[in-house]
């Protein structure tokens, strides 16, 4: 299956490199240095003491790509409108689109089942480019359990603890054909693609650890680890968490606390949220996807969530002043 990762980052990059070294018909579309390297040396990804190093075709072009049978978007939601007419010119009338990425998906409310009064929203794709130039038919969700980080250019690290799954789900919860090839053919190349027929709940429990972690990493500079070295830390990010859950339990989620499962009554992680990785980098944090959509699931429901409110005022203020993110509109 003719194969493109688009934004061969992170997570992108680790696919990359695990579908590249495997021998699978794979391109990346990437940009500056990212884009430099790889075209250069190819891509290596380190998982603990294994190394995975591929040469594979490498664009910031990807009109120059052709129509792809696969293509798995790995770019962050808050950049992810704007690229939409891009990712367009690589499908075709049987092209699949993965989104891989943290987060409310821009989908997320195609074929739900409505247990509730849906959210707004629509500041995950403001002018409905992504609707109009993708198209929902061709979406299938997918929930990262892959932590990974740039260390340097066309370089990939992957970070302990993480399972390295890539869970697969169709926005309706069919177990379709082409979900099944997908499956078949990524898990062909050594990447564990399991397939869930309720790819809403993946997402929601993935959202909860980023929503309880991502922020207050973002506002201490600090990686996962610490929330485990202060109590008023841990707190924040069990009401977090708590607020989270009594929202997506609203919406007919059906999610447990998984702050303990997850990481531990004192997390000690070295890894640095997404949202962190970002900041440092100075590249548009996925505020409105892991942040201000649960904000709107919980206005549809009125449940009042104090305490995520506050983190997200005062990470949307770090990122305005850095500008990272939209002025407000009064």
């Amino acid at each position: 299956m003719k194969t493109t990762i688009f934004g061969a980052g992170a997570v992108g990059g680790h696919l990359a490199a695990r579908l590249g070294a495997a021998g699978a018909d794979v391109s990346a579309v990437c940009r500056g240095a990212q884009f430099a390297a790889i075209a250069e040396h190819g891509i290596t990804l380190h998982i603990a003491e294994e190394r995975y190093h591929a040469r594979i075709r490498a664009t910031d072009r990807p009109e120059t790509l052709g129509r792809q049978g696969l293509v798995i978007v790995a770019v962050k939601s808050s950049i992810l409108p704007a690229l939409a007419g891009s990712i367009a010119t690589l499908v075709g009338p049987d092209t699949s689109v993965v989104f891989a990425m943290n987060g409310i998906p821009w989908w997320y409310l195609y074929r739900a089942e409505a247990t509730a009064p849906p959210p707004d929203l629509s500041l995950l794709d403001p002018d409905g480019a992504l609707a109009r130039e993708i198209g929902h038919e061709r979406v299938i969700g997918c929930m990262i359990n892959s932590a990974n980080e740039v260390i340097e250019p066309g370089v990939i690290r992957n970070s302990p603890m993480t399972k390295n799954k890539f869970t697969l789900g169709e926005p309706n919860g069919t177990v379709s054909r082409r979900i099944r090839a997908i499956s078949a053919e990524l898990e062909q190349y050594g990447l564990a693609a399991p397939i869930t027929e309720t790819i809403r709940v993946e997402i929601w429990d993935k959202l909860l650890r980023n929503l309880s972690t991502s922020p207050i990493c973002a506002l201490t500079g600090e990686p996962i680890g610490v929330i485990g070295r202060h109590p008023e830390m841990l707190a924040l990010s069990q009401g977090l968490m708590r607020e989270g859950l009594a929202v997506a339990q609203a919406h007919g989620i059906d999610v447990a606390d998984n702050f303990k499962s997850s990481y531990g009554t004192r997390p000690t992680s070295t890894h640095k949220s997404s949202m962190l990785q970002d900041f440092e980098h100075a590249r548009p944090p996925e505020i409105d996807g892991i942040l201000t959509a649960v904000q709107e699931f919980a206005r549809a429901v009125k449940i009042p969530t104090p305490t995520i409110d506050a983190v997200t005022a005062l990470v949307i203020e770090k990122a305005r002043r850095m500008g990272l993110y939209p002025a407000a509109e009064w």
